[in-house]
């Protein structure tokens, strides 16, 4: 005892254990019971925790006495060592800290009482609130394996986070509307979600699809809040209106709108745009098969097995609180596609290993697919394939063929306009077939069965546009006399050397050209309205902003600049632009000594701590660059993109309201234009009025024009890129900067600070 006394709080593991063997205390854990009681009453939880889980006495006490208190002093990892051994004590925790995640209070109210009651010592309020404690509760019934109707509350902030970011993928065009419904109709199982659901949707104001959800779930009124019951009764009322006026007009029209919602007309802006922006199945619909039996499924492997070159992707329905498991397995040739129901009751262990031993891993089959690594992961984790991933030369990445092809600048590819960014597989699509994928389809839930009908057309146009793009990467590299098969062997094996070495040769032979063919020629989809630009106007600069220089990004976007942000910590694909299209780093502090050691240290500027405004002065300096105003605010803030469609006041108002609000709706001509610019003009035609959204598909924001702008200004500009919408006056340039530019024919000065 004596012992005990003498080094109880000196906070030193080793010499517990060692007091604890030497002395033989374990003999006596009854007598020293109180003692840590009372190291527990003093305050000293970390102390009595260790003596606790060493004695093996965890037992003794409560989640109060020590655990709690733990997580309240920011101690988490000593918590979870504790229920690492009081095993008795895990559920019970898991479910008293997912109890503090009822939203009817804050944590910090849920603990008020337990607080007063046993006067907690050095307690970090900073742990009492919502998001580090579902943080804990999701690692802590993770890893001990707690079920997930256990944790009630936790699921209830999953599932409503969950359809948060449905609806924004929703809201931007990334789903279609069915899909969006059906995510939705399996994820609101309560009454509390479908409450959530039907207030956050209002909330942005779409009221017709708030009123379906209404309608769906049997939700009365007046179970709402009482503003927002106000609003969707005046918006019944206003609805009923536009309703009679388009009745006088046309009924036929009518019936369609009336049936549809809001969220039916997106999907039939969604379906508009599929028909000239996205690409489509190029096969007839038979040539689909659904493999959902095993007479179907052998048949299949019969003619699989004598096919030298099959594509392949997988889908799953997204989960909240669930392991993703396969639900459609696409396997695809030049002239069929197979969808195998991974959920088909009929497809037994001895099918799938069959596949697994005649198909993948057959070394004369080269399987395709695009991130192949996800792909073969989750096949593994689902399927009884038994694959053998050590053999990796019967599989061939598309993203990384087409990664090493665009870092050695050997072809240029036939629709690479050269605004095309991202390393997606749509931008591959649209860069080598024209057009992209449309993936509002992506996101929907595959174990739906049947599947609906737009899904089984993604799903067979996901894994055959593979085999379109490989066809067109192979006739690439036969024209410029490459060897396909080097090439792909380099790829599987990930090996270097072939690609350098004709490199050089092609370029020996063109005279240090890296391209043997022009890429085909897009035409405009709309002619330009501002089409005579004068040569000297153009600026030649280039840059990429590091994450940190935000502001200074958007300044130079202000002067007409091209400047790319850095938003990704992978650095290679920002790394390969600055080398392809020769842009200058801009970055600070350490990061600069990263960038100068992959790129030439006069490719790199390093930005004083400055104000952006100070930073711009100094670039336009250093670098000589002459500002016009035909060069001002000729590139979107957001996306840096310098193609807009101009729109004029009674345009926006029919978007916006359904219909032009102004009498005189002509008031305004639209080649009225009172400078020239640099950015590429486009008109907003009947389809871009029609479905709210630009040439590229991108939902066009009009909530940023507020009332008053709406009446005051005659012209409005949306990024034709992500669709933000300005309008003259809408940003500003400092004074200085200002100053330079009305004066850019005067002797340029020595640029300080860099």
């Amino acid at each position: 005892m004596v012992a005990f006394n003498f080094v109880k709080t000196c906070g030193m593991v080793p010499l517990y254990k060692a007091v604890m063997s030497t002395y033989e205390l374990k003999k006596i854990c009854e007598r020293l019971v109180p003692k840590i009681k009372e190291l527990i009453t003093q305050g000293h939880f970390k102390d009595a925790a260790h003596w606790t889980i060493n004695l093996q006495i965890t037992h003794l006490f409560s989640i109060f006495d020590i655990i709690f208190p733990l997580i309240l002093q920011d101690k988490a990892s000593l918590a979870e060592e504790y229920l690492n051994v009081a095993k008795d004590l895990q559920l019970p925790t898991v479910q008293f800290l997912d109890s503090l995640l009822d939203k009817q209070k804050t944590v910090l109210e849920h603990c008020d009482e337990i607080l007063m009651k046993y006067e907690y010592k050095d307690v970090k309020h900073n742990v009492l609130s919502y998001r580090p404690m579902s943080k804990l509760v999701t690692r802590l019934a993770k890893k001990y394996k707690i079920e997930t109707h256990l944790t009630p509350n936790l699921n209830f902030t999953k599932a409503c986070s969950y359809m948060h970011y449905l609806w924004h993928k929703y809201q931007d065009g990334g789903m279609s509307c069915d899909a969006w419904r059906e995510l939705v109709r399996d994820a609101a199982s309560t009454r509390l979600l479908q409450m959530d659901l039907v207030t956050n949707v209002a909330s942005y104001g779409d009221y017709e699809e708030a009123q379906y959800w209404l309608n769906y779930f049997n939700i009365p009124l007046e179970d709402l809040p009482s503003d927002m019951r106000k609003n969707f009764q005046w918006h019944i009322t206003a609805e009923k209106t536009e309703d009679d006026k388009v009745l006088l007009n046309t009924s036929n029209e009518s019936t369609n709108s009336t049936n549809s919602g809001g969220a039916i007309n997106k999907s039939k802006r969604s379906n508009s745009a599929t028909n000239n922006l996205y690409l489509t199945l190029n096969l007839p619909i038979e040539s689909v098969i659904i493999i959902d039996n095993g007479a179907k499924f052998l048949e299949m492997l019969d003619y699989l097995e004598s096919q030298l070159l099959i594509a392949f992707d997988s889908e799953w329905k997204p989960t909240v609180c669930n392991e993703n498991v396969i639900s459609l397995l696409q396997m695809a040739t030049m002239d069929r596609v197979y969808l195998l129901d991974c959920l088909s009751t009929q497809l037994n262990d001895e099918l799938w290993l069959q596949l697994g031993r005649r198909v993948f891993n057959n070394l004369e089959i080269l399987k395709i697919g695009f991130s192949l690594h996800q792909d073969l992961r989750m096949l593994h984790k689902s399927l009884p394939l038994q694959l053998n991933l050590n053999t990796k030369t019967c599989y061939l990445d598309l993203r990384e063929m087409w990664r090493r092809l665009k870092y050695l600048q050997i072809v240029k590819f036939p629709y690479d306009s050269g605004f095309n960014t991202g390393d997606s597989l749509c931008a591959l699509t649209e860069i080598c077939l024209g057009k992209k994928l449309d993936k509002s389809n992506q996101c929907s839930n595959w174990a739906n069965r049947p599947l609906r009908h737009d899904q089984i057309v993604y799903a067979a146009l996901d894994a055959h546009c593979l085999l379109q793009v490989y066809q067109v990467l192979s006739e690439m590299l036969l024209r410029l006399g490459l060897d396909v098969d080097q090439v792909v062997d380099e790829v599987t094996t990930g090996k270097t050397g072939y690609l350098f070495r004709m490199k050089r040769v092609i370029s020996e032979q063109n005279d240090g050209c890296s391209t043997v063919f022009s890429p085909k020629t897009n035409l405009p989809k709309v002619k330009a309205v501002n089409a005579q630009i004068e040569n000297n106007c153009t600026i030649n600069v280039k840059f990429i902003a590091d994450s940190m220089l935000y502001g200074l990004s958007k300044e130079l976007r202000k002067l007409g600049i091209d400047c790319l942000e850095i938003i990704r910590d992978n650095l290679g694909p920002y790394i390969d632009i600055a080398k392809r299209e020769n842009r200058y780093i801009l970055t600070r502090d350490s990061r600069y000594n990263l960038f100068t050691e992959m790129l030439p240290r006069a490719q790199c500027l390093q930005i004083p701590n400055d104000s952006s405004v100070e930073q711009v002065l100094n670039i336009l300096r250093l670098l000589d660059i002459k500002i016009y105003d035909c060069n001002l605010f000729t590139r979107c803030l957001n996306c840096n993109s310098n193609e807009f469609i101009l729109a004029l006041r009674h345009e926006i108002q029919m978007m916006r309201y359904g219909q032009a609000l102004d009498e005189a709706k002509n008031a305004c001509e639209r080649n009225v234009w009172p400078y020239e610019k640099t950015f590429q003009l486009l008109n907003a035609n009947k389809d871009i009025l029609k479905s709210k959204a630009t040439y590229r598909g991108r939902p066009i924001k009009l909530n940023r024009i507020k009332s008053h702008i709406l009446r005051s200004k005659e012209h409005f500009y949306i990024c034709d890129n992500c669709g933000i919408c300005t309008w003259d006056g809408a940003h500003s340039i400092h004074g200085s900067v200002m100053e330079v530019i009305l004066f850019n024919n005067s002797e340029t000065a020595s640029a300080a600070g860099f």
